[in-house]
């Protein structure tokens, strides 16, 4: 538990990219690097991160402090019908451990009872917001098969090809599990952009919707 917690509340405190960051995760673990990010274990030089470094990483992530609240972000969550991956849970997908700037965790609304497809059963296809009535045609041809086939259409749930594409694999899905995922720009609790709220609602309910 306090694994996931700490991982929780990097989640809001680190950069994806934030080197510092990473490389007191990887030296300390989430835990640990947790309580020197947040003053409660005293920081020292640890292997490639000099002490220059060090306050910088301090000094940047200060400011966020005020904003990490890991048990209230669990349990709104939970509340809205998701959940928090990290590594070494059941459906957590390995391949992102093979990534250098891996995520801290997965934070997710919707059923994965079935767990996230795997890479070789799942593809992404987006585009352009301002998508021609063509490109609409085609995401829409090709969303559909790739789903009779079972394979799960991710995308960025927006307006023009990610939308045609969601609804295209909704539409046209005949596996079991997820028919398509949206990897969301803004936070969990709430659908962004909000033109496509009634769409989110639809791709977490799963192609029966």
């Amino acid at each position: 538990m306090n694994d996931r917690i700490a991982r929780a509340a990097l989640t809001r405190l680190f950069d994806a990219q934030d080197v510092t960051g990473r490389t007191l995760v990887g030296t300390l673990g989430a835990y640990a690097a947790l309580r020197v990010a947040t003053g409660d274990q005293p920081g020292h030089t640890f292997g490639h991160i000099t002490d220059v470094d060090l306050t910088e990483a301090l000094n940047r992530w200060a400011p966020r402090m005020a904003d990490v609240d890991p048990e209230r972000d669990l349990a709104e969550i939970e509340r809205l019908g998701g959940g928090f991956l990290i590594p070494g849970d059941e459906h957590w997908p390995t391949g992102l451990d093979d990534l250098l700037d891996a995520p801290y965790g997965l934070w997710y609304r919707g059923d994965i009872t079935h767990g996230i497809p795997a890479p070789e059963r799942s593809v992404a296809l987006t585009g352009s917001r301002d998508s021609t009535s063509y490109g609409a045609a085609v995401t829409g041809d090709i969303a559909h098969k790739l789903a009779q086939r079972g394979i799960c259409v991710m995308s960025g749930l927006g307006y023009g090809i990610d939308a045609h594409a969601h609804r295209a694999a909704l539409a046209g899905f005949s596996g079991d599990g997820a028919a398509t995922i949206a990897v969301a720009a803004g936070g969990l609790d709430r659908d962004y952009p909000s033109g496509n709220a009634d769409f989110a609602a639809a791709i977490r309910a799963g192609p029966t919707a």
